[in-house]
């Protein structure tokens, strides 16, 4: 009994040194809200555009103890006559560092967008490139 009791100790010991001498990261950073408005203050959310209007969002990056990337694009959900899926130049990449919000703005195309549905969608990415967290938004253009 005391033999076991002493092997567990060292196994302990040993777990904790190898711990503490492995460089590792914890981290439980996380999309905290997403919103969409009119404005870039976001005094006017909204899911709902007009087809000349500027769409703007705020990711909030929450628990964030080191440097995270938010990756954010428009997607196409359904459109008469388009297919589903990203929509070419707007993906978007911001750096945060520590708890903050990462801000984006997509203007309209020259005629204006489309009429349909459309999707928000913003990855929170380590410093390794590794996709750690995302959320998306549903939103109309009429």
């Amino acid at each position: 009994m005391n033999l076991t009791r002493k092997f567990l100790v060292i196994a302990l010991l040993g777990l904790i040194t190898l711990a503490t001498a492995c460089s590792f990261n914890v981290s439980t950073a996380n999309i905290g809200g997403l919103k969409l408005g009119k404005d870039k203050e976001m005094q006017q959310e909204t899911k709902t555009f007009e087809a000349t209007e500027t769409i703007y969002s705020a990711v909030t990056i929450s628990s964030n103890p080191g440097t995270v990337k938010v990756k954010g694009s428009l997607q196409v959900v359904e459109i008469e006559g388009q297919k589903a899926g990203p929509i070419p130049g707007t993906e978007t990449t911001v750096t945060i560092e520590g708890a903050g919000t990462a801000n984006f703005n997509f203007t309209p195309p020259t005629n204006g967008w489309p009429q349909g549905k459309y999707k928000f969608e913003a990855m929170m990415l380590n410093e390794d490139g590794e996709q750690k967290d995302s959320k998306s938004q549903d939103f109309t253009v009429q």
